[in-house]
């Protein structure tokens, strides 16, 4: 089984006359992880601001947010770096994790 994990900033809805409007993206990020859920995988979620233990306790994650946060969302499967900067359509999901879990990179090359 894949263990997959991703590091997000958790938005705060914008807040309108009529009630508060959520990030899209967010939202079908958060869509495309709770289906790959369903496909029986392990789907750990976690804001680096809120829960930074869990960034230490990925060396990975550590290294890309020591940079800044302009990796996020940050998707790590088996603890490898699969996507980062970009909020993936379902598709772009499913072949990263469906990448990594043959031994490649995001670039199709194999990993080391």
């Amino acid at each position: 089984m894949n263990n997959i994990t991703v590091f997000r900033h958790v938005p705060k809805p914008i807040i309108g006359m009529v009630s508060g409007v959520n990030d899209r993206r967010f939202a079908v990020l958060e869509e495309s992880l709770d289906w790959l859920e369903t496909t029986g995988m392990l789907v750990e979620r976690f804001d680096p601001s809120v829960e930074p233990d869990e960034v230490a306790r990925r060396p990975a994650a550590q290294a890309l947010l020591s940079k800044g946060h302009n990796c996020l969302p940050l998707v790590l499967v088996n603890g490898v770096v699969a996507l980062q900067g970009v909020y993936p359509s379902r598709t772009q999901l499913a072949h990263a994790v469906g990448t990594q879990r043959h031994g490649e990179s995001e670039t199709g090359r194999h990993a080391a």
